[in-house]
């Protein structure tokens, strides 16, 4: 027989008797913070992987000194608000030498692919979508 299974043992110490095995002590604080957790989890994954305004660039191209092509797509996932993109061509340095902002009125479908020339001051050798937005 072990010490801590002697009565007289336990009662001299004032070990008290178990009343739970150690799997109950912890398995309902597991349960409750795994399906919290758990929750958390699925709701996180659900909203930021579906985002409001989804934009990619699709190409760019300098067309002359002073023009630069951009070819993107745009998805809203509502199209009851009223949307802008600002798109920008940068030069070789990273300076922003041109910019444009396309707006989308309340109830344009999407997903739309949209061609656009931003006007430059000095040659571009990139474009970007800078910010897509409610607005």
């Amino acid at each position: 027989m072990r010490r801590e299974d002697d009565p007289y043992l336990r009662r001299r110490y004032g070990i008290p008797e178990p009343t739970r095995s150690p799997l109950k002590k912890w398995f309902l604080p597991a349960l409750l913070l795994a399906v919290a957790g758990g929750s958390w989890l699925a709701w996180s994954a659900n909203h930021y992987s579906r985002p409001e305004i989804r934009s990619t660039l699709i190409s760019f191209t300098a067309i002359d000194v002073s023009h630069m092509q951009i070819r993107y797509s745009v998805d809203f996932r509502t199209s009851s608000k009223a949307h802008l993109c600002q798109l920008i061509a940068r030069d070789y340095a990273a300076n922003t030498v041109g910019e444009i902002t396309d707006r989308f009125p309340a109830g344009t479908f999407t997903p739309v692919t949209l061609v656009r020339t931003i006007p430059t001051r000095v040659a571009a050798v990139n474009a970007a979508i800078l910010r897509c937005a409610l607005s």
